[in-house]
């Protein structure tokens, strides 16, 4: 069982967004913790148990409070993308997901959750695709390794893929003439050389009319024994 939790959320100031990142790595910490086998970022579990049993937890619900209180801002938006839920556990999850967090569920069109990979992993990225055509997630994946990559619909139509790279291949995709376009890619990456080879490779394979770059995480792209 895997799901994957996507929130937006718009603060109400530079100090309110300061302290919700604190407290998500915090949180993610509390993760690593308890359930070191599990892969997350920010609010992402590849293991129920662990939600269900965070989601009880007095220090982590401490920090979720803190961190997300009345006047800390507004959330426009909250997914969960799921494969499936286990039926011993569907009410519990039901209750967090629907009750607290009013989630909106997504069915997954293409990808995975996580992947185990044997290879070599060098880089460490997290996009979030906005705006894709059908053929970006095909293209994405003759370039890249990941452990995580999804694609999904809104209501409105909006395609999007949030993926976790973890390295970017020397050799050249089959077709560079037909170039999939993304509207805006948000880039979370720590290492200027790795950025540049990412941008590198989006110029020559995708067409992108903006490219958005941070290089401060929330929480984890693999934690820190990986």
């Amino acid at each position: 069982m895997a799901l994957l939790l996507y929130v937006e959320f718009d603060a109400s100031s530079e100090s309110a967004a300061t302290k919700i990142l604190e407290n998500l790595s915090g949180m993610a910490d509390l993760v690593h913790r308890d359930y070191p086998e599990v892969y997350t970022y920010a609010f992402r579990y590849a293991n129920e148990q662990a939600f269900l049993h965070h989601g009880n937890d007095p220090e982590f619900g401490k920090l979720l409070q803190e961190a997300f209180h009345s006047t800390a801002g507004k959330s426009g938006k909250e997914l969960c993308i799921r494969s499936d839920i286990n039926e011993p556990l569907l009410p519990i999850t039901a209750t967090i997901l629907d009750n607290y967090l009013h989630v909106t569920y997504i069915s997954l069109q293409q990808g995975f959750f996580y992947r185990n990979l044997s290879d070599k992993q060098e880089e460490n990225l997290l996009i979030v695709c906005k705006g894709c055509d059908e053929n970006v997630y095909e293209q994405l994946n003759t370039l890249v390794s990941c452990v995580t990559c999804v694609t999904f619909e809104e209501s409105n139509g909006n395609r999007q893929l949030i993926a976790v790279i973890t390295q970017i291949s020397n050799e050249k995709a089959l077709n560079k003439d037909i170039k999939p376009s993304i509207n805006t890619i948000e880039l979370v990456c720590t290492d200027e050389e790795t950025i540049q080879k990412f941008k590198e490779m989006i110029k020559n394979y995708f067409q992108v009319q903006s490219l958005h770059i941070q290089t401060k995480f929330s929480g984890y792209i693999r934690h820190k024994s990986s």
